[in-house]
């Protein structure tokens, strides 16, 4: 069992990779999030830093996400100037989550 949001839950992970439930939860919170690296307001995408790993999802907005300089896909250039690195806004967001 995992307390998740002061839930206890089952710690399970479907063979299939589909969310269920609880993860769809924590993934429609997470885009309801700022950026958590330039902040422009939500919605967000959540990305994913492992595949499949729906707890390990940060907040960005599409350019941080999947911009050709800025994007953590691309050249991660703002990710430089912030000084952030996936787990500092994994860090950040597991904070505002748990306010």
């Amino acid at each position: 069992m995992v307390r998740l949001y002061g839930v206890l839950m089952p710690f399970e992970q479907e063979m299939n990779n589909k969310p269920n439930a609880r993860e769809r939860l924590h993934l429609a919170r997470i885009k309801e999030l700022p950026c958590g690296v330039c902040g422009q307001s939500g919605p967000s995408d959540a990305h994913h830093m492992e595949q499949h790993q729906q707890y390990l999802c940060i907040p960005l907005c599409k350019d941080c996400h999947q911009g050709s300089f800025n994007g953590i896909h691309g050249q991660k250039r703002i990710w430089s100037v912030m000084k952030h690195t996936e787990m500092t806004v994994l860090n950040e967001t597991l904070g505002k989550l748990l306010k």
